[in-house]
């Protein structure tokens, strides 16, 4: 059976992601987490994890959210890109 992801972003101010198996590396402008799925960047500033529990999966992220890379774990080629979408117009238009 195939584990799945989900992430939620509130606000560009807090993101909560579950599937998460490891954080590989974090500082203030980006996490790098290994999900079930593939590796994902959260781009930012002053993140912060708030909260990451290995057994459950969940990760709880502070801070500015910019954006979200996604990576297939294979490869390591970027396999999905929300890049900075959150501060598009698009988006912009819609909030």
């Amino acid at each position: 059976e195939a584990k799945e992801h989900n992430v939620i972003i509130t606000c560009r101010q807090r993101l909560e992601m579950t599937g998460v198996e490891d954080v590989n590396s974090f500082d203030e402008i980006q996490i790098i987490a290994k999900t079930c799925d593939a590796d994902i960047s959260i781009e930012g500033e002053e993140l912060k994890i708030e909260k990451f529990d290995c057994e459950s999966g969940n990760l709880t992220v502070k801070g500015r959210i910019d954006g979200l890379n996604y990576y297939n774990t294979k490869s390591q080629k970027k396999k999905k890109t929300i890049k900075r979408m959150i501060n598009s117009s698009f988006f912009s238009s819609i909030a």
